[in-house]
C-alpha cells in the first residue's frame, strides 16, 4: 500500500468525486486543499479513510500573491512531514507548481482544463510557471485532447505519460428519468419549452453572452422559458436583468443546487445551453448529455470533442451572443431534431462518459508511477548493499 498526497485548489464537487473513488483504493490517501477560501463549505466531506490536512492558506490563492509564495514554502515542509510515495497535484499553477518546486518525485500533475487553456496564456510569468511545472512532472492528467496538446506544448512528457480521460459522470444517477420536482407545474410552465444552464454566474463562464442570447430568445419565442442554476459574483446583475426585462415569469433563478438533485432539474428541461468560452470536457455538459438533453454550446476545442453541430446538438462561435440566440431558437423550433440529438447523447454518455470506467485511467497512472518508484528504490538498495 502506498501513501498518495492528493493536492487541489480547494474542495469542490470534482474533488469530492475523485476522493470518493480514491477511498475505495488500497492506497492511503492524504488530501491537501491549498486555499481555505476555495473550499465549498456546504459540500459534504469525504471522510475516513481519507485523511484531511489543513489548507495551506486562508485567502484566495492565485500566482503572484504574497500568500502564494508563503503557501509554496509551507508545502515544502508539509511534504517532508507527510512523506508520500506519490504526489497527485493540480491545478498546474498552484498545487502542481508547489509540488514541482519541492522537487518531489514521482509527481503526477493534473490539469483542470482552464489552467493550461486560459491561465497559462495570460502573461509570460504564468507561461513560465506552467512550463516549469509540467517539465518537472513525471506524468500528467488531461481531460480531453485539447488539454493534452497544451501539456505537450508546455512540457516535455512523452505521450505515454499523459493520461487522457474525461472525468465523466455517474451513469447510475445521470440518465433519462422523470423529475421528482414537479417544477413545471409549480412555475406554470407546463406548455413551455425549457432551456437549462448550470454554469457559475461569473464572467469567465460567459454570463453576459448568455443573458444577451436569452433576451433575444424570450422576445422571439413565446413558449420559451429558462431555468438557471448556479451562483457567483454576477448573481445580482442577473437578478437586475430579469427585473429590467420583466422576465420574472420566464426565468427561474434556482441558485446552486446539490449535485444529486441535478438529474431532476435536467429532467425538467428540453435543452441545455452554455456560453463558457473555454472548456475541457465540461462535466455539466456530460451530465446533461447523459440525461438525454440536446445541447447548445460554444464551438471551442473541448466541446467539439463531444458535440457535432446539427447531430447531437448545436455549436455557435465563442463569445457571440447573437449566434447563440439563433441556435437556441433553431433548436427550440425543431422538436424532431431535439429528440434525435437527445437520444444520441445518451449513447455518447454511456460509451465515453462513464466515470467509474474512466477512473481506471487514474489507477493506471498511479500504478505506472508507483511501479517506477519501487524499481528506483530497489536499485538504490542494491547499490548500497554492494
Amino acid at each position: 500500500m502506498a501513501r498518495i498526497l492528493y493536492v487541489s485548489q480547494g474542495y469542490c464537487t470534482h474533488d469530492r468525486r475523485f476522493l470518493e473513488r480514491m477511498a475505495e483504493m488500497e492506497h492511503e490517501i492524504v488530501f491537501l486543499p491549498c486555499a481555505e477560501a476555495s473550499i465549498q463549505k456546504d459540500l459534504p466531506r469525504v471522510g475516513a479513510p481519507i485523511r484531511w490536512l489543513p489548507p495551506l492558506t486562508r485567502g484566495e490563492l492565485s500566482p503572484g500573491r504574497r500568500n502564494w509564495l508563503i503557501a509554496a514554502k509551507r508545502f515544502d515542509r508539509l511534504v517532508h512531514n507527510v512523506a508520500p510515495d506519490l504526489i497527485h497535484a493540480g491545478p498546474v499553477q498552484t498545487g502542481g507548481f508547489f509540488a514541482a518546486l519541492s522537487g518531489f518525485h514521482p509527481l503526477l500533475v493534473m490539469s483542470w482544463g482552464s489552467d493550461v487553456l486560459v491561465t497559462a496564456e495570460k502573461n509570460n510569468a504564468l507561461r513560465h510557471i506552467t512550463q516549469f511545472t509540467l517539465r518537472r512532472a513525471d506524468a500528467a492528467i488531461a481531460d480531453c485532447r485539447a488539454v493534452c496538446r497544451r501539456i505537450v506544448e508546455y512540457g516535455s512528457l512523452p505521450m505515454e505519460r499523459i493520461f487522457t480521460f474525461p472525468w465523466g459522470v455517474g451513469l447510475d444517477k445521470f440518465r433519462p428519468r422523470p423529475s421528482s420536482l414537479d417544477l413545471r407545474n409549480r412555475l406554470g410552465w407546463t406548455d413551455c419549452k425549457v432551456v437549462i444552464t448550470v454554469r457559475a454566474l461569473e464572467p469567465a463562464y460567459g454570463t453576459s453572452v448568455l443573458l444577451g442570447a436569452i433576451k433575444v430568445l424570450l422576445q422571439q419565442q413565446e413558449d420559451a422559458c429558462v431555468l438557471m442554476l448556479g451562483d457567483g459574483s454576477l448573481r445580482k446583475s442577473v437578478e437586475t436583468f430579469i427585473r429590467a426585462n420583466h422576465f420574472e415569469s420566464k426565468i427561474h433563478l434556482a441558485g446552486r443546487v446539490p449535485e444529486e438533485m441535478l438529474p431532476d432539474y435536467f429532467a425538467e428541461a428540453d435543452l441545455y445551453a452554455s456560453a463558457a468560452p473555454c472548456d475541457g470536457s465540461s462535466i455539466s455538459l456530460l451530465q446533461a448529455m447523459a440525461c438525454g438533453l440536446p445541447v447548445v454550446v460554444p464551438r471551442n476545442e473541448g466541446n467539439r470533442e463531444w458535440v457535432t453541430d446539427g447531430e447531437n446538438g448545436w455549436l455557435f462561435p465563442v463569445r457571440n451572443s447573437e449566434k447563440l440566440a439563433e441556435k437556441l431558437i433553431l433548436a427550440m423550433r425543431d422538436d424532431a431534431a431535439r429528440v434525435v440529438a437527445g437520444r444520441a447523447n445518451v449513447t455518447i454518455g454511456r460509451e465515453r462518459a462513464d466515470w467509474r470506467r474512466n477512473f481506471a485511467k487514474l489507477s493506471e497512472a498511479y500504478e505506472c508511477l508507483l511501479g517506477s518508484t519501487v524499481a528506483r528504490r530497489r536499485s538504490h538498495a542494491q547499490l548500497q548493499n554492494r
